[in-house]
């Protein structure tokens, strides 16, 4: 792959490292708010360049509310304080309202020109919740962000699903409130997981739609022959971005799955970096010069590098740069290639 340095491009390049070297936009995790600070907190979000924030007229509130977390059908229904388990304790803990925090996976630039952001937002008063321990080590937080970043795969869910991670069942549960969904399978590595499950919360299911748990290694079942037996694929097996990118990867090296078949825990927050990676190959192409990058990324540069190499196109249009950058059936392309 070529690209023609035409001014259009030469300026698009330069939008891009601008918002990529701007800072403003992660200095306002853990500000405290209130509901007579909101306007002047949200023109500074807006100042900073977030993009939700842009139109003055039509902005949404940076306020969630605690009531509909704590009364969605999975808070309504389970309870979580019933597990009377040796592997498996819990504390609850007071959690303070007021605080902005990221809320959910990162947001894309609408613009796609690497202005992506935090959907930062605040809990409308104080709350509890509870943080769970397996075998006396950090296990799960019953968080407002675990419900967000799970909710819209579960409406994606139809069919039969298969996901990979149990977890407190979250995803499982609010997926066959979907009435496109016919079965769940559940693949989980910890058969301590699974017997908690079992005993404590799906007992407390009410639902005639078929759920079968499986003990088992993720990677050992990520396969064409297995997972054609199914229409929708969710995985949700790493901690966060960090470890989440990685894993990605070695599962999509496995076998390669499109975005309308698969969905992947916080893959954007994942694959972020991805984009930026690709926006800088792409400069170093348009501006012929050396790219250097972290060691830790030099991995993903060659993958980068090498998906392009295939492409016998010179690009002379933003549109498509942008494209290649943030279509995310690409970025697993990515991902997926083997070179070793």
């Amino acid at each position: 792959m070529k690209i023609t340095l035409n001014d259009e491009i030469n300026q698009f390049l330069d939008r891009c490292l601008a918002n990529i070297t701007s800072d403003a936009k992660n200095n306002f995790v853990g500000m405290h708010i209130t509901k007579k600070s909101e306007k002047k907190v949200i023109k500074m979000l807006a100042e900073a360049g977030i993009p939700e924030f842009q139109d003055s007229k039509n902005y949404p509130s940076l306020f969630l509310s605690v009531d509909e977390w704590e009364n969605n059908p999975y808070h309504k229904n389970i309870h979580l304080d019933w597990i009377k388990d040796s592997h498996f304790t819990f504390e609850r803990r007071k959690i303070a309202g007021f605080e902005l925090f990221n809320s959910d996976a990162i947001q894309k630039d609408p613009n796609r020109e690497l202005n992506d952001w935090m959907k930062l937002r605040a809990m409308d008063r104080n709350f509890d919740a509870l943080y769970l321990y397996q075998d006396d080590m950090d296990w799960m937080f019953d968080a407002p962000s675990e419900a967000n970043t799970n909710d819209i795969p579960a409406q994606r869910a139809h069919g039969k699903v298969l996901t990979f991670g149990l977890g407190i069942g979250y995803f499982l549960y609010m997926s066959i409130q979907n009435p496109t969904v016919e079965e769940v399978t559940v693949i989980e590595r910890s058969k301590e997981v699974i017997a908690m499950f079992r005993n404590f919360i799906l007992p407390q299911f009410e639902t005639t739609t078929p759920i079968h748990l499986i003990e088992g290694d993720a990677f050992e079942y990520f396969n064409q022959d297995y997972l054609s037996n199914f229409d929708y694929i969710y995985t949700d097996i790493w901690q966060s971005s960090q470890d989440g990118l990685p894993l990605i990867t070695e599962l999509l090296k496995q076998y390669y799955l499109p975005k309308e078949k698969a969905d992947f825990w916080i893959e954007d927050s994942c694959l972020e970096v991805i984009w930026t990676l690709i926006f800088l190959y792409f400069e170093s192409l348009a501006r012929n010069k050396e790219l250097e990058v972290n060691p830790y990324y030099q991995s993903y540069i060659e993958k980068i590098a090498y998906y392009f190499d295939q492409i016998g196109e010179t690009a002379s249009d933003v549109e498509t740069l942008k494209t290649y950058m943030y279509d995310t059936n690409i970025s697993r392309r990515i991902l997926s290639t083997k070179l070793d």
